[in-house]
């Protein structure tokens, strides 16, 4: 790391970095698409489901012929940040599942306005289990698997609504 002064601001200071890239970031979508493939066996059926891009176009992406020019920018930019993810295969030991688990309690609470008493009732667990998971303390694994079952079910059902 180090550090200087702006020229032009003599109190300010940017410090800058000397960072190696997370191993994901040296990897192309290209890459990630064919390990989403080889590695995790999902085929193209599967992705052209999952991101709305034909198999032939996703398949011209994947031996670089083409570079999803005419797919819409959000469309492509969601498309391959799902792929990514799913080359990267989502069961990875730095983001435990727990706390995947909890990242989804907490979008659920943040966008729709669900309490972790809810969250609970609708798994069949006590508010307090779901308190407790949520701040990170010990929950049973029956708990724990109730609250992650009820609370996924709960996610599938809210994102499959048509939209009001």
């Amino acid at each position: 790391m180090t550090t200087h002064k702006d020229s032009a601001e003599p109190n300010k200071r940017s410090l800058d970095f000397d960072e190696e890239p997370l191993p994901h970031e040296s990897v192309s979508a290209r890459q990630l698409l064919h390990e989403a493939q080889s590695t995790y066996k999902l085929s193209l059926d599967s992705l052209e489901r999952l991101t709305g891009i034909e198999q032939a176009h996703l398949e011209m992406y994947a031996s670089g012929d083409s570079d999803l020019e005419h797919v819409d920018d959000f469309q492509r930019g969601a498309a391959l940040d799902l792929i990514a993810f799913l080359g990267m295969g989502i069961n990875t030991p730095q983001i435990p599942p727990e706390d995947r688990l909890r990242a989804i309690m907490q979008g659920l609470h943040d966008q729709f306005g669900l309490t972790p008493e809810a969250l609970a009732l609708q798994s069949g667990v006590e508010p307090s289990d779901a308190e407790r998971f949520l701040a990170g303390k010990k929950v049973a694994a029956e708990k724990r698997f109730k609250l992650a079952t009820g609370v996924l079910f709960l996610y599938f059902l809210i994102y499959r609504r048509p939209e009001l």
